[in-house]
């Protein structure tokens, strides 16, 4: 995420570092909210952890005891949603 002069918004964006480079350069994936969507989308965050408090210590699946191993991570259902497990 950054926040860069002369612009009026919030850019979320991937960045990468090129082969050989020394600075960071981003990519095209990614979102700008203007500064008004940005609020807008604060606000909607607040409602949500008002809502739903158990999201607040929600943990990623990658680090849950379930991907101790190779085999395991394969089989994550929210990592690979479209795998097809039985010829695993």
């Amino acid at each position: 995420m950054s926040v860069t002069s002369g612009f009026q918004c919030v850019d979320f964006r991937q960045f990468y570092m090129p082969y050989g480079g020394v600075e960071v350069r981003p990519t095209k994936k990614g979102v700008a909210l203007r500064i008004r969507e940005w609020v807008e989308f604060l606000r909607v965050v607040e409602l949500i952890n008002d809502a739903y408090p158990d999201l607040g210590t929600a943990l990623p699946c990658y680090m849950e005891g379930d991907h101790a191993n190779q085999m395991s991570a394969l089989q994550c259902s929210e990592c690979y949603p479209f795998l097809d497990t039985s010829s695993i």
